[in-house]
């Protein structure tokens, strides 16, 4: 749409090309919903606003700034410049994260398969023998009863946990205390909050760029963070902004933002260049984000095969030793 705008076509015409290239039933649906809006007179960012679950508040607050100002064309690049940097940097965490899931996935597979039909046909030889088995083949005995009985219980009782914090998890309270739980995670709570700051910095810079007022870009730029505790203290620093006050200082006071991050921000006031301060705030913490994650993950991937051998050679043991047992009484 940024460059169908920049060649001078009308708004209309470069809506109906879009429509004809989308290829999604529901975003063509909703495409389509808003070049009619559009052909009513409504202006771009009404149309936009009408679909929540599309375009937030980021991409509505732009659009309009950009028509209000007649520079469409440039507000539009820029979000398509900010879309495509955070879908990057979601792309890349994920494919990160893709092989330790999968090598867990197929880990718990093999350790379900030798719990469920092959150690119950081995430790069956240890039935009837007056031995007096180890503590770690009673362990292997039992788990292997239990999982053989009870693995579809297992199975949903894991499905009903999930089922049952996915849903409090959505509710106000429990999104809360999960985010302030998050927080203070080891290690994952750094990652987390570096997370949301790079996600608040990128956010609020491309708004200031925009010719968005801070008051307004702070308010829109809060909601997108991803964890309610630092909103809330966002939350103030916005209040105490929009009395007077500069915004490093009361941003520095809620505690949550690194010296760093403080210290561009003022020189980004002084200088007159926030929004140039915030972007360079952004690239350094997602830059830290991504080496953070690459990091997370070539220690994941030993350690998952690490507890997958330990849980192997556990059972070798538990088997073995009332076999050497045996062999001991029989010399």
């Amino acid at each position: 749409l940024a460059t169908l705008v920049s060649s001078g076509l009308p708004l209309v015409d470069c809506l109906n090309a879009l429509i004809d290239q989308t290829e999604q039933p529901r975003l063509k649906r909703v495409f389509t919903q808003i070049r009619e809006k559009v052909v009513e007179g409504s202006s771009l960012y009404q149309a936009m606003a009408s679909h929540p679950s599309v375009f937030n508040q980021i991409y509505v607050n732009m659009i309009r700034a950009g028509e209000t100002g007649g520079a469409l064309d440039i507000i539009l690049k820029r979000l398509a410049d900010f879309s495509e940097r955070r879908v990057k940097l979601k792309k890349r965490i994920e494919s990160a994260m893709t092989y330790p899931i999968f090598l867990l996935m197929i880990s718990s597979i093999i350790v379900i398969f030798l719990m469920s039909f092959v150690m119950p046909k081995v430790i069956g030889i240890f039935k009837g023998m007056e031995l007096a088995l180890p503590w770690s083949t009673r362990a292997l005995i039992l788990a292997t009863h239990i999982m053989r009985q009870f693995w579809w219980l297992i199975i949903m009782g894991i499905i009903a946990l999930i089922a049952m914090v996915s849903a409090w998890v959505k509710t106000e309270g429990g999104r809360r205390i999960w985010d302030r739980v998050r927080l203070h995670i080891p290690v994952i709570g750094k990652l987390h909050r570096n997370a949301v700051i790079a996600r608040f910095t990128r956010t609020l810079s491309t708004l200031l760029k925009s010719g968005i007022l801070l008051v307004d870009s702070l308010e829109i730029a809060r909601l997108s963070m991803g964890n309610r505790i630092i909103e809330d203290d966002v939350k103030e620093t916005i209040r105490l902004v929009g009395e007077g006050q500069d915004f490093a200082t009361p941003l520095k006071n809620t505690g949550r933002f690194p010296p760093l991050v403080v210290q561009l921000i003022r020189a980004g006031e002084q200088s007159g260049e926030l929004e140039n301060m915030l972007a360079k705030a952004a690239e350094v913490y997602e830059d830290d984000v991504e080496s953070t994650i690459a990091s997370l993950t070539s220690i994941i991937e030993p350690g998952i095969i690490l507890c997958m051998g330990l849980m192997v050679g556990f059972m070798v043991m538990a088997i073995l030793l009332p076999i050497f047992d045996m062999t001991g009484g029989i010399k």
